[in-house]
């Protein structure tokens, strides 16, 4: 009787929001002109821009159509949206661009406008995901990739499903593998499982595609061992891990386990040892000590899996025959159909390992597998109790540490709260149109996005600084409304703001509260915000009120400067109505000590004669000085000779 293996990967947990929502992420397309990048001496480059460009992002819950607006009116015409969110480039002629920059800039629509420059080889990734994948910061790898980004010394067979053969992050990766469970040559993945465990390993980096593997530079050999339901014969992996070794492979991945030991295995694995390559695999999801092969056939590397917390994984086997952990918990990874998902199970821990072989064995191709096997161990963080122990083996995996033996590259864990705070508007604002959210927000690792909610319903997220919102405030009911952001760091660690209350309105910083019309009396309460620096002053500043009707002047009234009696910050006066012949009209406004731009201010108008007639359509106007408010209203009858809002 053959003994089928199963996967060791996704054990069942609640991951952290952040994570879940990575299978529904865009993959970012790369910002510039189709020109190729250049390398250039870092002493003498110099910025290039690409002429006639721009690349504008719009703000989070910026509508398209304050976006179509904005850019209209700077006269931009032709345009390309990329994958990246709200992210467009657009093309007009070179000298019309800085007039263009100016107008997109002031329009408040907009969180970036940049002219479009060509660059040259980054050293850190722009993989749009990789400020995501916590395992690599936690275990130095960036700090190791200064030293090696894996290679050609050092293919890694990836003995699984499969793999998904045309995945962008992968495609260009993969040497010819071989399907041993169906005795072909099409290694192609009908589970999922092979393709998630390859880029953990060696997915392409700086591609502006999804993620970046832990060996970016490192081949894989795609082997399928397992069928469509993850299971498959011992008799597969051993003749796997062989033909593997035959190929060259420096790094045998088995992300696989099983029940039962096998000669079989055994002889597959000492023959890999004999021939220079390691094998490693996963320690299995039973919450078990008992051992499971091939993690525990000997000379198999077996990894247990940590959170990002340095947590031992709830699910993951412990036991004599564990080398040591790594992480194996939401981590970012490739997915069928050119996809990505979150991944955990002790098969992404053993994955991610393997791709750390891959470094090493890049880094000094000379080192026998025992040599290899102890740098990795030996370059371990400590967890758990001092030294070696069945929980955590040796501890946790340290790339930097394992190339450089004494030179620990990981990170410690992040347990501190992210810092966040609402700067505008401020609390009381009265906002209309298109207003800017500002947010501030900090971590002591990284802040990786920012959410947004007005009324408790998340309107938008924002994944890098500066964090700024764009809302849309017709879209909202008139009077009060709650801002709240929330901050998240990569270790799922969140802090929110205080809910702050603003008022909005669709008019033009006008908000009208009440407003009563009752046979020839007219009231109205409202509030209005003047632009910033500006501030009324009734003994310099004249103020009028207007009240139109499908195009029919109902009420118009004047205070000149100096009209109004001053007392404090409130004044009030009774003048005369121009519209209609006959009535007087009473002003008063108030400024707010807390909010020095918001003011009130009543209407009560008598004995106006003769009115023009309301079809409840009305539109207010105020000008206080040189600023001109408006709101439109919608009155409603209350009874025969009564009309009100709201």
């Amino acid at each position: 009787m053959a003994w089928r293996l199963r996967l060791t990967g996704n054990a069942m947990r609640p991951l952290p929001n952040w994570i879940r929502c990575l299978s529904t992420f865009l993959v970012a397309a790369a910002v510039g002109a189709p020109a190729a990048f250049a390398e250039a001496d870092h002493a003498t480059r110099r910025a290039q821009r690409v002429s006639g460009q721009l690349v504008v992002r719009a703000k989070a819950g910026a509508s398209p159509a304050a976006v179509d607006r904005a850019l209209a009116s700077a006269g931009i015409r032709t345009r390309r949206r990329l994958h990246l969110a709200g992210a467009e480039v657009v093309n007009l002629p070179a000298l019309e661009v800085p007039r263009a920059e100016r107008a997109l800039r002031i329009s408040g629509v907009f969180k970036s406008v940049e002219r479009d420059h060509l660059a040259s080889i980054a050293a850190l990734p722009n993989d749009p995901l990789y400020s995501s994948q916590w395992g690599l910061m936690r275990t130095g790898v960036p700090a190791a990739w200064d030293l090696s980004i894996g290679g050609t010394a050092a293919p890694v067979a990836v003995i699984d499903t499969g793999v998904d053969l045309s995945h962008p992050d992968l495609s260009g990766k993969l040497l010819p593998g071989y399907d041993f469970f169906n005795d072909d040559a099409d290694p192609s993945d009908d589970h999922g499982h092979g393709t998630r465990m390859s880029g953990i390993i060696g997915a392409a980096w700086n591609n502006a595609e999804g993620i970046a593997g832990v060996a970016p530079g490192s081949p894989l050999l795609p082997i399928k061992a397992l069928g469509a339901d993850g299971k498959g014969p011992y008799s597969a992996i051993a003749e796997g891990i062989t033909w593997a070794v035959d190929q060259g492979a420096r790094v045998i991945s088995l992300s696989l386990s099983g029940p039962s030991p096998s000669p079989a295995i055994q002889a597959a694995v000492s023959y890999a040892l004999s021939n220079g390559a390691v094998c490693v695999a996963a320690a299995g999801n039973d919450a078990s000590d008992d051992p499971v092969y091939p993690a525990a056939t000997t000379g198999v590397v077996a990894v247990g899996a940590i959170d990002e917390f340095d947590n031992h994984a709830w699910f993951s086997n412990t036991g004599a025959w564990l080398s040591h952990s790594a992480p194996g918990m939401g981590l970012a990874t490739t997915d069928l159909g050119g996809g990505y998902a979150p991944s955990s199970g002790t098969s992404p821990a053993a994955a991610f390992s393997a791709g750390i072989f891959s470094l090493l064995f890049t880094f000094e191709p000379g080192l026998s597998p025992v040599e290899a096997i102890g740098r990795v161990e030996q370059g371990t963080f400590d967890l758990g109790a001092s030294g070696w122990d069945p929980t955590f083996g040796w501890g946790g995996v340290d790339a930097l540490a394992t190339l450089v033996p004494g030179e620990p590259g990981a990170a410690p864990p992040d347990d501190n709260d992210p810092v966040i705070e609402l700067l505008a508007p401020t609390k009381g604002s009265l906002v209309s149109g298109n207003f800017s959210v500002e947010v501030a927000a900090n971590d002591d690792v990284g802040v990786t996005r920012v959410e947004l909610f007005v009324d408790n319903r998340k309107h938008a997220t924002e994944s890098e600084p500066p964090y700024s919102f764009s809302i849309d405030a017709s879209t909202l009911t008139p009077g009060q409304h709650k801002l709240r952001a929330y901050a998240f760091d990569a270790a799922g660690n969140r802090r929110n703001t205080k809910n702050v209350k603003i008022l909005t309105t669709p008019g033009v910083g006008l908000l009208v509260k009440k407003a009563k019309v009752v046979g020839n009396k007219v009231n109205i309460n409202a509030q209005f915000a003047l632009p910033e620096g500006v501030v009324f002053n009734p003994a310099t500043d004249a103020i009028s009120v207007t009240l139109e009707s499908d195009g029919s002047i109902v009420l118009e009234a004047a205070a000149t400067a100096g009209q109004l009696q001053v007392l404090g910050a409130k004044a009030k006066g009774t003048v005369a109505a121009a519209v209609p012949s006959e009535g007087t009209v009473r002003i008063k406004t108030a400024s707010n000590s807390n909010q020095p731009e918001l003011y009130t201010l009543k209407v009560n108008a008598t004995n106006l004669d003769p009115m023009a007639p309301i079809d409840g359509l009305v539109v207010l106007s105020v000008q206080v000085g040189d600023v001109q408010l408006s709101q439109p209203l919608s009155l409603r009858p209350q009874g025969s000779s009564r009309m009100i809002y709201p």
